[in-house]
């Protein structure tokens, strides 16, 4: 009976590395040898680190490490019987080989130190190697092509007297049956390339940081392979792949920004500022936001997958450790964040989590999947509330689950109106059109009766502006009609055509998370619908209005939403610091 591998303990900043032994063979059994090496090494660019997905989690496909057997994961196994070569070893790091991922607590130890330095591993691995699985015929023409499309874009944008010569001379020298080579194939690689970024990879979490960290990244699928950077300048340079339905359309770029911005001989040399103004931290934040949406074998993975991207822009996590509560992880990264960047926009990132997981409403909720935008009452770019203050971020009542913060309030909230559009249970188009126009002849009421506004803005414009985070395209749209009757109508029926009702009905699905809401104070706003009569409506420093909820305890709150609040955005409100009180957020 073979015997099972056994890992060895490790020395402090040292990695294993795998020796795949050659084979002239697709179907001779792996075999390789696992050595340990120190990331401290002058020379440590000995190897190339594997990117992948890890897929069916069930471990049964056989590697021989001198005589000891090792099970690794289908697609491990897949990736390197494709990267074993015939005549020479290859020197690889595998994550799923290198690091020991036993559930007993040496195991654990190790994992904990490995993955702190995981941005190092790829930083000194000599390439990176983008495992997207088998390849077809499609996959060798895109791949071969690829760098080719981008040399002809760059010349078609600085040389254009030369684009007729060069399609002619290079479409010959590779392939005369294909003729003019980007005029008659760009639809059909347009297609490989959009099959392309379905692949799971795109998905995972881990990637981001892998990809960011290699200074020389290649992606193979198959026996194909193309380098990192013409494949994101094809994807840059073709709107039609970063269409709206597209899952993956908004992590190529932060992929391709950070790959473009951590570059340095070690992640203590890496620039801490990389963007203008404070769009370093609107960058971070959309990152933040998005990894929601990426997958993760192990929810910890959320946070200590963006260690070393952390690091490298000066936000320090306290050390990975896979024993302590996810809740806790994403509450230590989070305040980390805070005190690092000195605001706290990155609470409201995404809708608080829900009461019954456990979790602070003041930490993001990156286990449920979402969008900004639609989802979300306002976007951080969006607006700016922000406003000066020499009062300390956070409180001394910070920790444990709370975050102590200074704020205003604003108002509590009276009354609640369903928006144009709202909700989608399933009802017929009569049936939804009846219930869209009672909510506009609600609406209409309320803000027709506004005679004032407490922000001194013309009323009308106030109701224009309400309506804003849910038509901003619809006056050119097909529900034009809708939204000029609703602003202007005055006594004349609603219109009603096909037209509109496909269109009302489309909107709906997107459009039905929020409420127009009144406070006590006279103020408007609009908010996500769990927001409800009772509610307080606060402005807390560095960040746009809040709904928040009033527990048990005295000063403490739970947030139910971002809002906007008509007369409170863009710096209305500046509060003095006298004016400012503590709320602790739970």
């Amino acid at each position: 009976m073979t015997p099972t591998f056994q890992y060895q303990p490790l020395p402090a900043r040292s990695i294993r590395v795998i020796k795949l032994l050659p084979a002239r063979r697709p179907e001779d059994p792996l075999k390789c040898t696992i050595e340990s090496i120190s990331l401290d090494r002058a020379k440590t660019r000995q190897y190339e680190a594997l990117s992948y997905v890890w897929g069916e989690p069930t471990r049964q496909w056989p590697l021989d490490c001198r005589g000891a057997e090792l099970l690794v994961t289908k697609n491990c196994h897949e990736a390197m019987v494709n990267l074993r070569r015939r005549f020479a070893p290859r020197v690889l790091w595998i994550d799923a080989i290198c690091i020991n991922q036993g559930g007993d607590d040496e195991a654990i130890e190790e994992r904990n130190g490995q993955v702190k330095m995981m941005g190092e591993v790829y930083l000194k691995a000599k390439r990176v190697l983008i495992w997207l699985g088998p390849g077809d015929a499609s996959t060798a023409v895109l791949f071969r092509y690829l760098p080719i499309f981008n040399l002809l874009d760059k010349i078609q944008d600085e040389y254009p007297a030369l684009e007729s010569v060069l399609y002619t001379l290079i479409s010959q020298h590779f392939d005369i049956n294909y003729g003019f080579l980007v005029r008659r194939k760009r639809s059909q690689l347009l297609e490989s390339m959009t099959a392309i970024l379905e692949n799971p990879w795109f998905e995972r979490v881990w990637t981001i940081q892998e990809v960011a960290f290699g200074r020389k990244c290649v992606i193979i699928r198959g026996k194909s392979s193309v380098d990192w950077e013409s494949f994101c300048r094809a994807y840059l340079a073709e709107p039609r792949l970063r269409g709206p339905s597209r899952s993956s359309r908004d992590l190529i770029l932060p992929r391709w920004r950070l790959y473009l911005s951590l570059r340095g001989p070690s992640l203590q040399a890496i620039p801490r500022s990389r963007f203008e103004g404070d769009g370093q931290v609107k960058f971070e934040l959309e990152l933040l936001s998005e990894i929601r949406n990426m997958k993760a074998t192990v929810a910890h993975d959320k946070v200590y997958s963006l260690y070393s991207v952390f690091q490298a822009m000066g936000i320090h996590l306290p050390s990975p450790d896979y024993r302590k509560e996810v809740v806790k992880v994403f509450e230590e990264a989070t305040l980390a964040y805070i005190r690092s960047r000195q605001n706290i926009d990155v609470i409201a990132i995404t809708l608080p989590p829900d009461e019954s997981s456990g979790s602070p409403s003041c930490v993001p909720d990156w286990l449920s999947p979402g969008h900004n935008g639609s989802r979300l009452i306002w976007r951080i770019a969006d607006f700016d509330a922000q406003h000066p203050s020499t009062t300390p971020i956070l409180t001394d009542n910070t920790g444990d689950g709370k975050l102590g913060v200074m704020g205003k309030a604003i108002g509590k909230i009276n009354q609640t109106m369903c928006c144009p559009l709202i909700g989608d249970r399933g009802l017929s188009r009569s049936q939804a059109y009846r219930e869209v126009i009672s909510a506009c002849l609600d609406w209409r009421r309320s803000i027709g009766g506004l005679t004032e506004h407490i922000s001194g803005k013309d009323p009308k414009l106030v109701g224009r502006t309400l309506l804003r985070p849910y038509h901003a395209d619809v006056p050119n749209s097909k529900l034009g009609a809708l939204y000029r009757w609703v602003l202007h109508g005055g006594d004349t029926p609603p219109p009603v055509d096909e037209t509109t009702l496909g269109a009302m009905m489309e909107k709906r699905k997107r459009r039905g998370n929020w409420v127009i809401f009144t406070l006590d104070t006279g103020y408007y706003g609009t908010a996500h619908h769990r927001c409800q009569v009772g509610d307080d409506v606060v402005l807390l420093a560095s960040l746009n209005p809040l709904v928040l909820r009033s527990q048990a305890e005295s000063r403490e709150f739970r947030i139910i939403a971002p809002a906007y609040c008509e007369g409170a955005m863009n710096d209305d409100m500046n509060p003095h610091n006298e004016e400012l009180e503590e709320i602790i957020l739970v």
